[in-house]
């Protein structure tokens, strides 16, 4: 309905208009069709049709006067489906009738609750209890079912408006994503009966029942089973999109992806709704419920929306970018930020007056940019303009920066940041007043630990075949007592005996970017593994009150990490993504036996945790640097050398395989002190045109080295002062390249070195190495597929790798002895093979495997031996005949002395 016109009321700088004069009561005459009353007076026709059509929309208005549980109209988007959901209630049963052809009810749930804002980091837990009842009205079986969900809606605007995953027609509080749970009947209830479903009482944290503020919705339909030859006919009756929707179900896979026994139990079945037993208001209640595909990403980003974020010299913002960008910084007045772009050193910047700065972030390649302050902690906001916000990696939504006036002190109005500390460090620049600025939250994820105690045990359960249980584990810190550190304990008892248990007690470093919801800081994770004896179904685990742990497994069949969109992007060689999601992990989180009874007492703890990029064996990877050993393979293979483009951040220690692109002349560092202290070294290879004339070298604008070109490639010294130094190289032609072992002085690209070895159908490849006792190593490899991005698939076998027996202790890494490393080069990046007989850069792929060897090993000699294996059935292209392999072994000191890569031989190819 239309609501009635306010009467306007003249404002004080408006006058009353006059009164409109009365109309006279005299006859006015109107124009008219050619008719006449019998009056006299002129009227014109009625046309039929204007009857009929306000006949039609009167009883269409009456009808929709009729629907009072229409939705509200509003900003809220139309719904994708709608339903009629029965009531799970606690003082009445739901009785659904179930029919002797069906195999299984899958029951599908929402919650309906009382909440006045959207909060998709509350938790609602709820349940029911499912009865079967047979033909004769005897129970035959009964299922207590605990679930947990939450509402998934948009932050930024008012619960009821906007995005959502279901809502009641009529309004009136949230509803929580949806969750399914299948009943098995064939086994319960071969002749047919009854589901009887009651939801349980909320309890609260005294342990006693409450009465719940939360209704449950249901949808009930039963699984009926196809013929085979039904199956096929419904299989040849699917289109494209059909046969993506319900391989969607199932698997990350597309359906015609599905192995054939997966697509024909996904077949077999098909649903229909159930009806409840009984009338509607008497014996059950409805709801209509309206539903669209809409979740929120969970663990979800706690960014969203919040409005600050703390930081100081205890704890660091962590923010993902794939290229340049200006940041803004706003917080309290005259604080220092300190900004870390990559793995740069950080640079310190102030908060003027009105507590703003803009940071110029300068790298273009994808990278965590790291944030803290000095002095206690403190709240500050980040953001970026509209268009630059996308440069953000995650799963992110980016609210609008409140405005000046809004934000009062912090942000009041743009203003210059000062200059960094470190000359090296990023620019900061004055920050210009941009309308449209979005948030860059950090993206920081909730996951659930639980907390141990010495007496009252956690319960994991073995599942059959199950022969390993992982536990994450992590201290909780006190906050305000400044330690850094935080010791765990842990005892895992399988039986009675003294021989029957495991301990574990390790001190963990405190994070910088992890914190628990009760405001305690947390330690860094430490992955324990327990090999229990065959046949142990039940592990009692306690500990000390201050550790958490979450329980894991090794997931059946899967060898490899695949992240989610948008984190599946290239990073560089030795980075990795930390706590970021994924689709398919090697690690699944497994339930805690008593979960029930523990959430009931409250002995869990929620974890935020930052997604970022670190470097391999930085944090919860080890306890220290894990060093890098260069591995030399036997019998000496064809050796090439293989240059990887990355990148070198300003103040960033220069790695000792880098060097420094010339193609233009380049500021460069000269090391001041060590063996190359006043020295540069220069590596070229000239264009043949260029052979029997001369290359220069110019420092600063003078020439300090000239020679003749007598060879293809080279090497050149030249002394020069150390500091920042322009160095530009003359006379190698057109495509002629050359590299030089100085850093870039202001950050930039930068080649690491490598030296890689053939792989041949026809030749096997082996390393050797020692592996002491408990130690974990990653036999890194770099695999090159010359002149083009190509399939490979390497096997290998740890030669005598028998796992030994850890039954009575913890280890870290579970080994996998014999396997093949399937992948494509160019995966990682494309590189260039420096001898190879061409004048084209950058053209060949590179992709990486890795070989774990845990400490389950019992220490001794390791022989590594690689094959490269032919065609498999079904691939599109030829997989390359030759490789070229590098290997780095990870976790382990060289003995003696080690050199790194091999040094540079100047020959032609």
């Amino acid at each position: 309905m239309t609501a009635p016109a306010k009467r306007r009321e003249p404002s004080s700088h408006e006058l009353p208009a006059p009164p409109r004069p009365a109309r006279p009561p005299s006859r006015v005459r109107l124009p008219t069709g050619g008719f006449r009353a019998r009056d006299g007076a002129p009227r014109r026709a009625l046309n039929p049709r204007w009857l009929i059509a306000m006949a039609l929309l009167g009883v269409t208005a009456f009808a929709l006067s009729q629907l009072s549980s229409a939705p509200p109209l509003g900003s809220s988007l139309p719904a994708e489906d709608e339903i009629l959901a029965y009531h799970i209630e606690t003082e009445r049963d739901l009785v659904i009738k179930v029919p002797a052809e069906i195999d299984a009810v899958e029951v599908t749930t929402w919650g309906s609750v009382k909440a006045d804002a959207c909060d998709s980091a509350r938790r609602y837990p709820y349940g029911f209890v499912a009865a079967f009842v047979n033909e004769r009205g005897e129970e035959v079986a009964r299922h207590a079912i605990d679930l947990e969900s939450r509402v998934s809606c948009d932050p930024d605007r008012p619960l009821g408006e906007g995005e959502y995953a279901a809502r009641l027609a009529g309004g009136g509080g949230a509803v929580t994503d949806p969750r399914s749970t299948l009943l098995i009947t064939h086994d319960v209830l071969p002749q047919g009966g009854q589901v009887r479903l009651r939801a349980k009482p909320t309890v609260g944290s005294d342990g006693a029942g409450v009465p719940s503020e939360l209704t449950i919705l249901s949808r009930l339909e039963g699984r009926y089973q196809r013929s085979e030859a039904s199956r096929a006919v419904y299989e040849q009756s699917l289109d494209a999109e059909e046969r993506r929707q319900l391989g969607l179900r199932v698997s990350a896979l597309g359906f015609a992806d599905l192995p054939e026994p997966a697509r024909k139990e996904l077949l077999r079945g098909w649903a229909r709704r159930l009806e409840a037993g009984g009338r509607e208001g008497l014996d059950y209640e409805m709801s209509r419920l309206l539903l669209r595909r809409f979740r929120m990403p969970y663990p979800r980003a706690e960014g969203r929306g919040a409005s600050e974020f703390v930081i100081g010299e205890r704890r660091a913002a962590a923010l993902n970018f794939r290229g340049p960008l200006s940041l803004d910084i706003e917080g309290p007045p005259g604080r220092t930020v300190r900004v870390a772009d990559g793995a740069s050193s950080s640079a310190s910047v102030a908060l003027g007056p009105l507590g703003r700065a803009t940071v110029r972030l300068l790298r273009e390649d994808i990278r965590t940019v790291v944030i803290d302050g000095v002095g206690p902690d403190f709240g500050v906001r980040f953001g970026a303009s509209e268009a630059q916000a996308v440069q953000q990696i995650g799963e992110i939504v980016h609210p609008a920066m409140p405005s000046p006036a809004a934000a009062g002190g912090p942000g009041a109005a743009p203003e210059a940041a000062a200059e960094p500390s470190a000359p090296s460090a990023p620019a900061a620049a004055p920050a210009e007043a941009a309308p449209a600025r979005l948030q860059t939250p950090p993206d920081v994820r909730i996951v659930r630990y639980l907390a141990l105690d010495p007496s009252d045990p956690v319960i994991a359960r073995m599942a059959p075949g199950q022969e390993l249980l992982g536990l994450l584990i992590r201290a909780e810190i006190d906050a305000t007592g400044g330690a850094n550190q935080g010791d765990a304990k842990v005892v895992a008892r399988w039986g009675p005996g003294p021989s029957e248990r495991a301990e574990l007690a390790v001190t963990l470093p405190r994070s910088r970017f992890e914190w628990w919801n009760e405001g305690a800081d947390a330690s860094e994770p430490r992955l324990a593994i327990l090999r229990p004896p065959a046949g142990v179904e039940r592990i009692e685990i306690t500990g000390d009150a201050r550790t958490r742990l979450r329980l894991r497994t090794i997931e059946p069949g899967v060898n490899e990490t695949l992240y989610r969109l948008p984190y599946r992007v290239t990073l560089a060689e030795d980075e990795t993504w930390r706590y970021a999601p994924f689709d398919v992990s090697t690690w699944t989180d497994v339930r805690a036996f008593n979960l029930d009874e523990l959430e009931r007492k409250e002995r869990f703890s929620d974890l935020r945790e930052q997604v970022r990029i670190e470097r391999a064996g930085e944090g919860a990877r080890s306890d220290a640097y894990r060093p890098e050993r260069v591995l030399i393979p036997e019998h000496a293979p064809v050796r090439r050398r293989l240059l990887m483009p990355a990148w070198q951040s300003a103040g960033e220690p220069s790695p000792g395989d880098a060097w420094t692109p010339l193609l233009v002349a380049k500021d460069v560092r000269v090391d001041g002190e060590g063996a190359r202290a006043g020295r540069l070294s220069v590596i070229y290879r000239a264009a043949r045109a260029s052979l029997g004339k001369e290359v220069a070298v110019r420092v600063d604008g003078e020439v300090a080295l000239r020679e003749p070109i007598v060879a293809l490639s080279g090497s050149l010294r030249v002394t020069a002062p150390a500091g920042a130094r322009r160095v530009e190289i003359e006379g190698l032609g057109e495509s002629g390249v050359a590299y030089t072992d100085a850093p870039p002085a202001k950050g930039g690209a930068i080649v690491r070195r490598r030296d890689v070895f053939e792989l041949t159908r026809g030749r096997p490849m082996t390393y050797r190495f020692e592996q002491a006792a408990g130690e974990t190593l990653h036999l890194v490899l770099f695999v090159v597929t010359p002149g083009e991005n190509a399939d490979y698939r390497i096997r290998y076998r740890i030669e005598g790798a028998t796992p030994a027996s850890r039954e009575a202790a913890f280890f870290r890494r579970v080994t996998i002895p014999d396997g093949v490393l399937a992948g494509r080069g160019g995966d990682l990046t494309r590189a260039t093979l420096w001898e190879a007989a061409t004048d084209k850069r950058g053209t060949d792929g590179v992709g990486r495997g890795v070989i774990r060897l845990g400490d389950d090993l019992a220490p001794g000699e390791r022989a590594v031996r690689l094959s490269l294996l032919g065609p498999q059935a079904g691939d599109t292209g030829e997989p390359a005949k030759a490789v070229w392999v590098g290997a780095v072994l990870v976790g382990q000191k060289a003995p003696g002395r080690d050199d790194g890569p091999r040094l540079w031989v100047e020959d032609d190819p």
